[in-house]
């Protein structure tokens, strides 16, 4: 099977890109959003021009397929559009996307006599209502699974390609990695740990902060629960690394890298905090070379600031920032406590990992692949020093990039490695895999291993302040007299 890179790339750009087009026209005043959308135009223009059409590659249409099986089984009972089980972080996806279908844009809220307005990264969200809206909220839902569906498979192809690895066996493997969570079920549940797992498999539990005791806020996610309970963060983590580790050591181009990643903070904000280690990283292998062009100094530039502004009208004053090992109010526990249990957490979802996959798999490293596995466990080991948000976004969400960097190299490390380090790392690879056999599983028989599409009735789904009695509203929403509502934000009737 002859697949053109060139294409794959254009669709994967036509992908990321296209949420900003009913954005501008629905939310921005015609006279900012007519120039925006024709900047984007030009940056897709220079993009493409820059592509080589004949660089195609070969891949089994076999292993394709049997691949493709393997991630359709995944995406069907993830619960992403009523397509499986859906945990209850999905509750705000139906609301969102049910809002974006049936309410004008902008959408507005009236809360307490107060005038609010949807403020929220929306590309993941936009295109179901934009492009099948009319046709009614299943429809919508329906889209959003095979959305949901066609970046998970962008994304894990770019990683493929990077690794070099067989299709179906790096996805498998990859698809189930995971930190190390069974030693602190053991540790509280004792002779029970069996019975506990159990209980949460038939009833959707799973294994948030088992690693951080209660004391401090720490999560990092599996790479399966990145679908199954953020599928917007996921996407924008696994294509923008891809792309990123493509474009930097496998085409070794990287002219509209920071046009193509300054667009995914309309996808995830915190993803692209934790991606951005990673491109200063490929800017200084590169030595910024190829960069310096309209696209990146302009075009990116301008279509960032607006949906900055956009972003940056919430004004929640129920996030949480500070450094882990600061005191807090009615804090109960020690500053050595803290430090134990960041250990800890440390230990058990990245040093577990990266020491055997250093050691193991030391001689097989790729040029530079060393260096980049090394700054992405030092990443890892960093980013939980700090809390940002009310369950603590920053850890879990920033996270993201770095995870999925350290899941490339346990994964080329299992298939590369001789028997004996196979075993080892296949054996930490099975504790790890508690997290997604806990949510792919649990889904699984919620559903009696049958694959339907069954979504929340529409008349269930709540707006968003009605579903916000469970999460802060005010971080969803903006007032009007912030300066995109105020300056930028066309009238409630548009254009």
């Amino acid at each position: 099977m002859r697949v053109s890179i060139a294409w794959l790339k254009i669709v994967t750009l036509a992908y990321v890109v296209f949420p900003f087009f009913p954005f501008f026209i629905g939310w921005v005043k015609p006279i900012y959003a007519i120039p925006l959308c024709g900047l984007l135009i030009l940056g897709i223009y220079n993009f493409i021009k820059d592509l080589d059409f004949r660089q195609v590659e070969r891949y089994s249409l076999r292993w394709v397929i049997a691949t493709l099986v393997l991630l359709g089984i995944w995406f069907s009972f993830s619960g992403t559009g009523g397509v499986g089980y859906q945990v209850s972080d999905l509750d705000k996806v139906n609301t969102m996307v049910k809002d974006l279908s049936e309410l004008p844009w902008p959408v507005s809220y009236e809360v307490d006599g107060e005038k609010l307005y949807f403020s929220h990264y929306l590309a993941y969200y936009l295109p179901g209502p934009t492009l099948v809206g009319f046709l009614g909220y299943k429809f919508v839902q329906l889209f959003l699974f095979l959305f949901t569906a066609l970046g998970f498979v962008l994304g894990i192809f770019w990683l493929v390609r990077f690794a070099g690895e067989h299709l179906f066996k790096f996805t498998l493997l990859f698809i189930l990695f995971g930190g190390v969570s069974i030693v602190s079920f053991l540790i509280k549940f004792g002779t029970g740990t069996f019975s506990e797992i159990w209980s949460r498999l038939l009833d959707h539990g799973f294994v948030f902060w088992m690693n951080c005791w209660d004391v401090i806020p720490l999560n990092y996610n599996s790479i399966t629960d990145m679908l199954y309970w953020t599928p917007n963060h996921g996407i924008a983590a696994f294509i923008g690394v891809g792309l990123l580790l493509n474009d930097t050591f496998v085409d070794r181009k990287i002219n509209y890298l920071p046009f193509f990643l300054s667009l995914l903070l309309f996808w995830s904000p915190l993803v692209l905090v934790g991606l951005f280690p990673f491109f200063l990283y490929s800017l200084i292998y590169h030595r910024f070379k190829g960069i310096w062009n309209v696209t990146n100094l302009l075009v990116a530039p301008l279509v960032f600031i607006c949906v900055a502004f956009f972003l940056l009208s919430i004004e929640s004053s129920d996030l949480v920032k500070h450094f882990i090992f600061s005191p807090m109010e009615l804090d109960l526990h020690t500053v050595w406590e803290k430090v134990g249990v960041y250990l800890y957490f440390v230990f058990f979802e990245v040093i577990i990992w990266a020491v055997p996959i250093y050691y193991f798999f030391n001689k097989h490293f790729k040029k530079d692949e060393k260096s980049l596995f090394l700054f992405a466990v030092g990443l890892l080991i960093l980013i939980p020093l700090y809390r940002f948000g009310l369950w603590n976004d920053w850890c879990t969400r920033v996270s993201y990039p770095a995870l999925i960097v350290l899941a490339v190299f346990a994964v080329k490390a299992i298939l590369n490695t001789s028997q004996w380090k196979q075993m080892v790392l296949l054996a930490i690879l099975i504790c790890g895999s508690l997290s997604a056999v806990l949510a792919i599983g649990g889904s699984a028989i919620e559903k009696n291993f049958r694959i339907s599409f069954d979504p929340p009735p529409a008349h269930q789904v709540e707006d968003l302040p009605g579903v916000c009695v469970w999460y802060p509203l005010d971080q969803f929403v903006a007032k009007e007299d912030t300066f995109f509502f105020k300056y930028l934000a066309q009238d409630e009737d548009g254009f």
